[in-house]
C-alpha cells in the first residue's frame, strides 16, 4: 500500500482518490483516451511522413506504450494517512500507479523531513525545547498564541450564573476592595483571583438565581458558596468548548482528553503559569478576568454613569482597532494558507486523469518534460510542511520571551493577572500577525528550493519589504482609539445638484444669526435676517462696507 500524507485534508485528498479511480475505470475516460491517442497517432504519422529520419511516429508509440503500461494501466491501493486529525488511515483502491507513486514518495519525503525537524525540536535542552502539544504537525502554525488568545476570550456560558458572578463582583467584591478587606494590590497581581474573593462582608448582599430560574437575595458569603459549587461544570463547558474549537479535525472524545494538556503546555511555555496551575485553573481565572471586566461596563448602565460607559466603549473601540490588522493577518497563518496548500494539493492529483490525456499528444523530450513539471508541482507542495514547522518553531520560541516578558509583574514573578492579561493577548495577537505575514513568503521559498536557490534571495527580500509596510499599516491604525457619539441626522433630502461658485462667499454672524451673500465680481451682497418672529428674509443691493451693511440691516 502506498501511502500519502495529509495535513488537515484526509477526507478530501480520500475523495478525490476515489474519484480518480473512478473515472479510470469508467467506459467514458477509456473513449477520451482513445480519441486523444487517435488524434496523437494521426499528428505523428504526418510526422513521420515528412521528416521520417526523425523517427517521430516510433518515439510516439514508445512513449504511448510506456505511459499506459506505467502510468495507468497498473492498479495499486493508496492509504491516507491523517497527521493532524488522528482518524484511521483512509483506503482507496485501483488508483493508477503513476500518480500514487508520484504522490506517495513526494508526500513520503515531505512528511519524513517534517517529523525530523519537529522530532529535533522537542529534545533540544533547555528553553529551546518546544512541546509536542505545540509542534505543526499536530496543531498547524502559532497553535500556542492561538490558544492563548482563545482561552483569553472564554466567558461563562450560563446566562444565569453570570448573572450572579457580575452582581456578586459588584456587590460583594468591590466594596471589599474598596474598605482595605481585600488588598486591591494583592488582588491585581493575583494569577488566581477566584480564592480571594472567598471572604466577602456577611453584612452584604446580593442576588442568586434558584434552581427553578426565581431569583433571590442572600448574603455574600452564601453567594459565593453557591457560585462555587456551581462552578466546576461551567469550567467544563467551557473546556468542551475549546476542545472542539481549537482541535476541528480530531473526533469529539479525543480533542476533550487533549485539550487540558494543550492549555497547559502553551501557558507553561510561555511562562505566563506555573507547572503546578491545571487547565480547568487556567480557564477559571481568564473567565473571571473577563467577568470582572464585564462588570465594571455593566455596572456603568445599572447607576447611569454615562461617563463610565463612554470611556469603556472607548476603550473596547481602541482595542478593536488597534487588533483588527493583527487579527486579519494572523487569520492568513490559522487558516488561508493552509488550505491555499490543500487545495493546490487536491487539484495536482485531481488534474491526473487530464494530464495523463495531454502526455498521449506528446513523445520523447517533451513527455519527460510535461512529466518532470507535474512532478516538480508535487514536490513543491511537499516542501511547505517542512518549512512551516521550522518557521513554527522560530516563531513559537521567540513568541515564547515575548510572552513571558509581557506577564512579568516587576517583581521577576510571572502570571495572568489583572495587571497583565491586556498586554498578553495583545502580544499573543501581533505575534500571531507577524508569523501570518511570514507565512505568505513560504510558497516562494519552497519554489526558489525547487529551483536550485536561484531566486531565494529574491524571495526574502520580497516577504521583508511586505512585513514593513505591514506594521506601516498597523501602527497607524492602533492610534486610532477616538468615539464619536450621539450624532443625529433627520430628513435630509436633496432634489437636485447642488453647485458651489468660487465668486460667491457667504458668512454669518454670530450675535444675530444674520447670513451675508456676497458676489466677488460686482460687489453686490444679499443679507438674510433672522428676527425674533421667526425667520424672514429680504434682498439688499449694497456695497461691500460694514457701514452700508449696517444701513441696509436697519432700513430693512
Amino acid at each position: 500500500m502506498w501511502e500519502i500524507y495529509a495535513y488537515q485534508n484526509a477526507d478530501s485528498l480520500f475523495g478525490v482518490f476515489n474519484a480518480a479511480a473512478a473515472i479510470h475505470a469508467s467506459g467514458d475516460y477509456a473513449a477520451a483516451a482513445a480519441a486523444v491517442a487517435f488524434c496523437g497517432f494521426v499528428a505523428a504519422l504526418i510526422a513521420y511522413a515528412f521528416a521520417p529520419e526523425k523517427l517521430q511516429g516510433w518515439k510516439w508509440l514508445g512513449t504511448v506504450v510506456l505511459v499506459f503500461s506505467v502510468l495507468i494501466v497498473p492498479k495499486v491501493t493508496v492509504g491516507i494517512v491523517d497527521k493532524t486529525g488522528g482518524s484511521a488511515v483512509k483506503v482507496v483502491d485501483n488508483v493508477p500507479f503513476g500518480v500514487a507513486v508520484l504522490g506517495s514518495l513526494t508526500s513520503t519525503i515531505g512528511n519524513t523531513l517534517t517529523s525530523l525537524f519537529e522530532t529535533a525540536f522537542q529534545v533540544i535542552p533547555g528553553n529551546g525545547a518546544l512541546p509536542a502539544e505545540l509542534s505543526y504537525q499536530q496543531n498547524g502554525l502559532m497553535f500556542g498564541n492561538r490558544l492563548i488568545r482563545e482561552t483569553g476570550n472564554v466567558v461563562f456560558q450560563d446566562p444565569a450564573f453570570r448573572t450572579d458572578l457580575i452582581n456578586f463582583i459588584h456587590n460583594c467584591t468591590t466594596y471589599d476592595l474598596i474598605d482595605g478587606t481585600l488588598d486591591p494590590a494583592t488582588f491585581s497581581a493575583s494569577d488566581d483571583v477566584w480564592p480571594l474573593m472567598a471572604s466577602p462582608n456577611p453584612a452584604r448582599f446580593s442576588t442568586l438565581t434558584a434552581a427553578g430560574g426565581s431569583v433571590g437575595v442572600d448574603t455574600c458569603p452564601n453567594v459565593y458558596q453557591s457560585l462555587n459549587g456551581r462552578l466546576p461544570a461551567q469550567i467544563t463547558r467551557i473546556q468542551g468548548r475549546l476542545a472542539f474549537q481549537l482541535n476541528p479535525t480530531l473526533p469529539g472524545a479525543a480533542a476533550a482528553a487533549v485539550i487540558a494538556g494543550q492549555i497547559q503546555q502553551a501557558y507553561i511555555k510561555n511562562s505566563i503559569a506555573s507547572a503546578a496551575a491545571t487547565a480547568a485553573d487556567l480557564i477559571r481565572q481568564n473567565a473571571m478576568l473577563n467577568a470582572i471586566d464585564d462588570t465594571s461596563k455593566i455596572v456603568g448602565q445599572k447607576v447611569n454613569d454615562p461617563a463610565a460607559m463612554v470611556l469603556a466603549v472607548g476603550r473596547a473601540q481602541a482595542v478593536a482597532q488597534q487588533n483588527a490588522t493583527w487579527l486579519n493577518y494572523g487569520k492568513v497563518a490559522e487558516q488561508a494558507l493552509p488550505v491555499f496548500r490543500n487545495v493546490v494539493e487536491a487539484v495536482t492529483y485531481a488534474m491526473f486523469p487530464l494530464f495523463v490525456l495531454l502526455l498521449l499528444l506528446t513523445s520523447g523530450r517533451e513527455t519527460m518534460l510535461a512529466f518532470k513539471g507535474y512532478a516538480a508541482v508535487l514536490i513543491w507542495i511537499q516542501l511547505w510542511p517542512p518549512l512551516y514547522a521550522i518557521l513554527n518553531y522560530m516563531a513559537s520560541i521567540y513568541g515564547a520571551y515575548d510572552l513571558a516578558a509581557a506577564a512579568d509583574l516587576g517583581t521577576g514573578t510571572k502570571a495572568l493577572a489583572l495587571q497583565t492579561a491586556s498586554t498578553i493577548y495583545s502580544r499573543a495577537i501581533s505575534g500571531e500577525a507577524v508569523v501570518g505575514y511570514l507565512a505568505i513568503s513560504i510558497p516562494f521559498i519552497a519554489w526558489a528550493a525547487l529551483k536550485r536557490m536561484e531566486n531565494f534571495g529574491t524571495a526574502l527580500v520580497g516577504g521583508l519589504s511586505g512585513l514593513q509596510a505591514m506594521i506601516s499599516g498597523g501602527t497607524s491604525s492602533s492610534t486610532v482609539g477616538n468615539v464619536s457619539m450621539g450624532n443625529v441626522g433627520m430628513d435630509q433630502m436633496q432634489l437636485a445638484p447642488n453647485r458651489t461658485s468660487a465668486f460667491m462667499g457667504s458668512w454669518q454672524n454670530d450675535l444675530s444669526g444674520n447670513t451675508f451673500s456676497s458676489n466677488a465680481l460686482t460687489g453686490r451682497t444679499a443679507v438674510s435676517l433672522l428676527r425674533n418672529q421667526g425667520f424672514a428674509s429680504r434682498m439688499v443691493s449694497m456695497r461691500v462696507s460694514e457701514q452700508d451693511v449696517t444701513q441696509a440691516s436697519r432700513q430693512a
